[in-house]
């Protein structure tokens, strides 16, 4: 396409994933923006509920997928304590749970203990992990849940806010951290239900929220 005459075979694009979107409509309204043709893909999905930084792949750049999902990952996660949902996310059917409150010194002695470690943490049955080449999360629409684990490591944990039934937190993770389970893993230290009804990707490897394009200025890209 005329649109690329000028850009190399091998290209990584940052992209600010909006709220309602999912990976694969950033990839389609990226290729009608820019009239792009080639192969492209991206590393690491994001639900719709989520938003964030998406990296998207193109050309030869797709054979850096292996290197791209295994670069650390930074989230801004939102916590609702004493509720629960199908999901472990806003996104599904939520219900009402009998919690104590949970006070912000337990919380930080807790999630201090959570910080900079390697952790066996249960694998989402809502995730896109896969069980005998399909996603769990198909799986799981269909009431088949998959019992999966595996080692993550969580590195530093920040407190942004907290007021009670609602906590945010920055955490800094590995490849294949899920934080929609994360956050179910805290509830469970306290018995007490909870679903993450925010969640925003900070960064990935280097790229950050700062260095992304937004979805309706995809053609700067062409600038470039």
């Amino acid at each position: 396409m005329k649109y690329w005459n000028k850009m190399v075979s091998e290209k990584i694009i940052p992209i600010y994933k909006p709220i309602g979107f999912s990976s694969f409509d950033i990839i389609r309204r990226f290729k009608k923006e820019t009239g792009f043709v080639g192969k492209i893909g991206h590393g690491g999905t994001l639900d719709p509920f989520a938003c964030g930084v998406l990296i998207l792949l193109l050309g030869d750049a797709t054979k850096k997928f292996d290197e791209v999902i295994s670069w650390n990952k930074t989230y801004l996660v939102g916590i609702r304590f004493g509720a629960m949902s199908s999901s472990q996310d806003i996104a599904g059917d939520i219900k009402m749970a009998n919690c104590n409150k949970i006070l912000l010194s337990e919380l930080k002695e807790k999630l201090s203990q959570l910080s900079n470690k390697n952790l066996i943490q249960k694998v989402s049955p809502f995730s896109a992990a896969k069980h005998n080449g399909k996603p769990l999360y198909k799986l799981a629409k269909k009431g088949i849940i998959i019992e999966k684990s595996k080692e993550i490591s969580i590195g530093d944990i920040e407190i942004i806010s907290y007021r009670w039934p609602l906590l945010t937190i920055r955490v800094n993770c590995s490849r294949g951290a899920y934080m929609r389970q994360f956050a179910e893993d805290i509830g469970n230290e306290f018995g007490c239900k909870c679903f993450v009804y925010f969640l925003e990707r900070e960064k990935v490897g280097k790229y950050n929220i700062k260095s992304c394009y937004k979805i309706d200025k995809l053609n700067s890209i062409l600038e470039k």
